[in-house]
């Protein structure tokens, strides 16, 4: 469909004998916020890994229509060498992106919804597991994304935090497009309008 940003066609990816996903197929509107639903072992890292083209072994094709996609890892993947503020900008600096008043403002904000607005010169050995996360956060939004990809994002977050982050962004960010993956039921509300169910590499259906 024209206004589909992501679109999966007969996805399948094997590990030598075992097929992990199957014939997978599935879209994505732009601007919808979607759950991919699936038990742990189910495929869904490894379908993000191939949606980020870091797997290039697979067969079938997708196509997504997005400039600026971000993914948010399981891990928050942040330089060890480099403060939080320095992680948070890396992006925007690789890019070459002028730093406006507005994305500190932006930047400043999103600081106090994860209660990290003392800790910006802090290095990943002096922050929590949750906290890592946060940052792994803010430096995927500031970059202002048009598609998200998020692969169970909220496991070390506290139930509080999770609940103010996933509030700012829906505030923040209405109209961005979002594949969010999870395992956990209580989450799938919280931030998409859509779920799609996955269990042992086959696509079950489709529930808004």
């Amino acid at each position: 469909m024209p206004d589909d940003l992501l679109s999966v066609r007969n996805l399948t990816k094997r590990f030598g004998t075992q097929t992990v996903i199957k014939d997978l197929s599935f879209s994505i509107p732009k601007g919808d916020r979607v759950t991919l639903f699936a038990p742990s072992g189910a495929g869904k890292t490894t379908l993000i890994n191939i949606l980020t083209r870091l797997d290039h072994n697979y067969e079938g094709e997708f196509s997504i229509e997005a400039k600026n996609i971000v993914t948010i890892f399981q891990e928050p993947r942040l330089f060890p060498y480099m403060t939080v503020e320095e992680n948070i900008y890396l992006p925007m600096r690789i890019r070459r992106t002028m730093i406006t008043e507005s994305v500190m403002e932006k930047y400043q904000r999103w600081l106090r919804v994860c209660d990290l607005s003392a800790c910006t010169w802090h290095y990943p050995y002096q922050l929590s597991g949750g906290m890592k996360q946060k940052v792994a956060l803010i430096r995927g939004f500031l970059t202002e994304p048009d598609f998200v990809m998020m692969d169970e994002p909220f496991t070390s977050i506290d139930p509080s935090s999770k609940q103010k982050i996933i509030g700012h962004i829906l505030e923040a960010y209405p109209q961005t497009t979002i594949l969010f993956v999870t395992h956990a039921v209580d989450e799938i509300s919280l931030l998409t309008q859509s779920m799609l169910s996955f269990n042992s590499n086959r696509l079950l259906g489709a529930f808004a």
